[in-house]
This record gives C-alpha cells, structure tokens and sequence, in this order.
C-alpha cells in the first residue's frame, strides 16, 4: 500500500499521468523489483521525441526516483556534454511540494521547490526548517533536434513517500577512543547494487562534526579506495584500499577489519569482508570488538515484592526478595550484569549493593538526591545526573554548556559514547545528544558540544535509548501524550503515547519499551498497543 501511494502521488510531479479504471494499476513511474531481490525502485520513463523543455525538465525531475545503474534513465535527459559528469549522488532534496517551474524569457528554466530534509553525498539526513526552499536552475540545448538539458545542478528530488521506498538507513561504525566499542552513525542511500560502495566510502570520509570529538577510526586518514568500487562475490565483500592503509599497525588492521565487517554485514548479499590494499590481499585475524547493538538488557524492578526481573534474558540470574527493599523507598535503580553492581536511590542518596545479593554490603556512594538519571555503563562506571551536571563515580564530567540549563531525563547509549538528555532552557525543554569522549583506559572525561533532534517534539519530558541510533521520547501534552522514536540523523516515527511517565526503558533491541507511570503502574509497547504488566512498581532499570 505504501508503495501505490508512493506511485500516485509521484505522478503529480508530470501533471500527465491519470487512474485506469480497468488492468493493472500503472500510474507514473512504476515499481520495479531489482535484480537483487532484496528492495524496490522505481522504472520512469524516457524521454519522448518532440518533447518540450518543460516536459524534459519534469522528466528529468521525475527520474530522479530511479538510481538504478547510477540514474541512467535521468541521464537520458541530459546532453552528451554533462551525462557523464553530472553527479546525482551529491545532494537528495526531500521535497514538501510539488516543484514549481518558470521558463525566463533567456530560455533558462527555475525550479522552485520545498524542501522538508536534504541528504548530502555520504549520506547525512538533515532535517531543514519549516518553509525552507530551493531554487535550481537549469538550460537546455537541442541534440539531434530534441530539447536536452545542458546545465543542471548535482541534484536530485523526491517526495516522503518516494524516499520511504527507495532509500534505507544503515550505520556506519567508528571507535570510541578506548578503541574498545565500535559506534554506529546512521546515513541514508538507495537500497541497490552499489550501496555497499557508499557505506564504505562514507566510513572512508570520517565521522559527523558533532560526533568527531568523541569517536576514531582505525583506517588512517586519506585512505580512499583504490579501485571504485566494492564487489561481493559468494557473499564475500571484497575491499580494495589505497596505500595509504599500510600506515595502521597490525592491531589497527584488525580494528579496521571491524569497523567494516560491522558496516558492511548489514546488507543481506554480505556475510564476510576480505581486505586487499593495492590490489595485494591482506591476511587481517578478527578482532574482537563487535557492535554492542545485538544484545539486549534485562529488565529489572523494584515493588511490592522486591527487586524482581521481568523481562530479557537470564531472568533466573537475578537475586529476587525484600532482602535489600523491605525498609527503603526506591526511586531509581540502575544495574551492571558486567560488574555485578546496583545502585539505588532513595531519600538518603545513592547506595551500592551486589546484584547477585542484594544487602549483603552496602555503600552509599552519592548523597544527592533527587536525581534525573542514574545508569552504569559497560565498563560498569556508575553515572548521575541532576541539576546542570552530569557525573561518573562521583566525579563531574565537563560540559561547560550545560551551564544554565537543568536537566530533566538522561539515558546512555548502549555502548556508552552519547548520552541522551532532555532539558530545560528558558521554560521549555528540548532533547540533546551529547558525544562522550573518553580517555585512553575508558574513562569518561568529558561531554562534548551536543546535537539537537526532536525539534517537532512540543514538549520532552522522558527518553530512552530504543536502540543504537533511535531515542524513544515521551511529547507529554495536555490533550495527547505521544512518544516520538527518533533517529539522530534520520527521520521520526510517532506511536500511541501513554501520560504521566515517571520513567521509560527499552531493551535496546528495537521490540519492547516500558513505561513506569507515576501511579506505579508498568506498561509495555508491544509493536502496537500499550498493555499493563505490574503494580505497585517504584523504579525499573536495564542490566547490561
């Protein structure tokens, strides 16, 4: 259904296509199944002889639903002079509206369109402001006596609906500077042949700015690919890397392997990646740093019968009873399988126990209290946020922008390299996302500059991390609760909301979010409803 709704409103851009009545349905361009198998583009048609600049300008704009072999059927539009050299893959407008074109009386051709995102040549969806515009000008020429385009800008547009079908997200993945954790970033390109080619020379092209502070790359800078292209045969990934490459030591080369066995083993025709540098095959061992997205959490709770685990995996691991509760009033919790550590906090600070025995040893380690985020990463560094700062074992990190602003929810990647914050400025809040730069041991010592997403979210109240590259975020509104799911770097999924959150959990495997209602009641979003699970909870955390 998607994909016809896509099809009509693709045919608003000619102005020329209409609804049958009877036989197949075949409205604008059509919906064509690639020789992958594996995704669906559109066919648009060629150019026609007598066409008018006009219609061999909305043809051309039309084509630019079609990447296949590198938009060749756009291509056709244009003169022999610019059909090698003009680069689509540059810039993706998003467009609002249908394009609005002026002929001028120098026979050059304005193109005004509204943009709602753009997406740049490796790939970074950017979402633009409200009542953004474009204006794109194009000539025209004539060949063989037909009106061809001679001039045009390395663009090409579509509608939301368009963009939904025929692009896809994938992550590509650095290191943090432990080179410990290997941290996605998301980017957007055609589901085709040559996706494989754009993940990596995207990895090649380095980090975001806002995320450059807190992340490297084992593969040294300036390396490019040798030859242009990556190839799979046997569902081998072969990489040809320039000489630039020699430079890693035999320990980066083995980070480096990672960083693209990660990126590159989401396409469905790749299971393996072998390396060569120069055309000279490179015998790299595994490493053993893996992306920290495939494993869930467990979800733990605090209520009338003690901590108990309610969910995810190993749930007989965890020690159950009034044991360490029976006299205390939990407001959050935080747990480290990794460590075997939970953390508790109540009227009286922050107190410390085993996870496998609760109350056998107790520790208060922070006395403030209240507090909007209490979590312990991999590494089983325990972390506290209130007020305007946010601190690991007690120890304030440095974020001098945070000055001024109070924070109202935190939540922590599940690899520990951004930490998620909603908060308030002036009376209204927003939601940042902030690098993590750690230090050689994998000690966090600073947040750097953050990133704003969710700017369409009226008012944030709570988050967690969905998964690696998503936020779920509760819009706690008067008259309608919803929670945003929001890819940094890409686009926002609304589902059903639930009011009066006190806290939100998810799994980290993109299925299963919980909310903690501030009536002690636990719900749980399974793919499309909201179903209660528990009474009488005070705090639910992740263990990881």
């Amino acid at each position: 259904m998607r994909a016809l709704i896509a099809i009509v409103l693709v045919a608003t851009l000619t102005g020329c296509a209409s609804l049958p009545v009877s036989g197949p349905v075949r409205i604008g361009p059509d919906l064509a199944t690639p020789t992958d198998g594996n995704s669906f583009y559109y066919s648009p048609a060629s150019p026609v002889d007598g066409a008018t600049e006009t219609e061999i300008l909305s043809g051309f704009i039309s084509a630019g639903t079609a990447p296949q072999n590198d938009y060749s059927i756009a291509r056709e539009f244009l003169d022999e002079s610019i059909r090698a050299t003009w680069n689509p893959n540059q810039e993706l407008l998003i467009q609002r509206t249908t394009p609005k074109i002026t002929l001028t009386d120098t026979g050059t051709a304005l193109v005004e369109v509204s943009v709602a995102a753009r997406i740049d040549a490796n790939g970074r969806y950017e979402t633009l402001p409200a009542g953004s515009t474009r204006v794109l000008e194009y000539t025209f020429t004539e060949q063989a006596g037909q009106v061809r385009i001679d001039s045009a800008p390395d663009v090409t547009m579509v509608i939301r609906p368009v963009f939904d079908v025929v692009f896809r997200s994938y992550s590509i993945f650095f290191l943090d500077k432990s080179k410990k954790n290997l941290v996605p970033e998301l980017r957007w390109f055609p589901a085709n042949p040559a996706t494989g080619t754009k993940l990596v020379k995207a990895l090649l092209a380095g980090p975001s700015s806002w995320l450059e502070p807190a992340v490297i790359s084992a593969i040294p800078t300036g390396t490019v690919l040798s030859t242009d292209a990556v190839t799979v045969q046997e569902e081998i990934a072969l990489v040809d890397l320039s000489a630039r490459a020699l430079v890693a030591g035999l320990s980066d080369r083995s980070l480096m392997k990672a960083q693209l066995v990660a990126t590159l083993s989401q396409l469905p025709t790749i299971t393996e990646v072998a390396i060569s540098i120069e055309r000279s095959a490179q015998d790299i061992p595994a490493s053993q740093v893996k992306p920290s997205v495939a494993t869930s959490g467990t979800l733990l709770a605090v209520g009338q019968n003690g901590l108990e685990a309610l969910s995810g995996s190993n749930l007989d691991s965890f020690a159950k009873g009034l044991s360490f509760f029976s006299s205390r009033t939990v407001s959050k919790l935080a747990a480290s399988k990794a460590g075997d550590k939970l953390a508790a906090l109540t009227e009286s600070g922050v107190s410390e126990t085993a996870l496998a025995a609760p109350g056998s040893s107790v520790e208060v380690v922070d006395p403030r209290s209240p507090l909007a985020g209490l979590e312990y990463d991999l590494l089983s560094n325990l972390w506290l946020a209130t007020g305007s700062q946010v601190s690991v074992n007690s120890r304030p990190l440095q974020a001098s922008w945070l000055a001024g602003q109070s924070i109202v929810d935190f939540s922590l990647s599940p690899e520990g390299s951004r930490v998620a914050l909603v908060v308030t400025t002036g009376g209204s809040n927003q939601v940042l996302i902030a690098p993590v730069i750690r230090d050689g041991n994998g000690v966090p010592i600073q947040l750097a500059e953050p990133l704003a997403i969710g700017s369409e979210i009226d008012n944030p109240v709570r988050l967690s991390w969905f998964d690696s590259v998503t936020v779920a975020i509760v819009n706690d509104q008067p008259d309608l609760a919803s929670i945003a799911l929001v890819s940094i770097g890409g686009t926002t999924r609304l589902i059903q909301g639930v009011a009066d959150v006190r806290s939100l959990v998810a799994l980290g495997d993109s299925t299963n979010l919980y909310a903690l209602k501030d009536s002690g009641e636990l719900v749980v979003y399974r793919g499309s409803f909201w179903s209660s699970l528990e009474s009488s909870i005070s705090a639910i955390a992740l263990a990881r």
